[in-house]
């Protein structure tokens, strides 16, 4: 800021303005870094976002099979369960139907 004021005044020497020019030249060049630094950043941020969104959809899929497959092997346990039940009450009347009298 001191160099500028001396030389908008006229005060300085050429090397203070050589060096503004080479500053604000820096600025402009480190600008459009900046810009696609903060670009990079923001897509990086948007994917990462959208790779937790997935985890957690395929997450709830899986629990929601799971979920199923529970509710279908008690299903298939309850009804194996009934089968035996009712051999049991047939073998039962078998066995005593057979039977010899005496």
């Amino acid at each position: 800021m001191a160099v500028r004021v001396k030389n908008n005044l006229g005060i300085g020497d050429d090397a203070g303005s050589e060096a503004l020019a080479e500053v604000i030249e820096a600025a402009k060049q480190t600008a459009p870094m900046v810009q696609r630094l903060a670009l990079h950043r923001d897509r990086f941020d948007l994917a990462i976002k959208e790779l937790e969104s997935e985890r957690f959809e395929i997450l709830s899929r899986r629990d929601n099979l799971r979920r199923q497959v529970e509710a279908i092997e008690s299903g298939f346990a309850m009804h194996l369960a009934d089968i035996e039940a009712t051999l049991k009450i047939y073998e039962s009347g078998i066995a005593v139907h057979n039977q010899p009298e005496s």
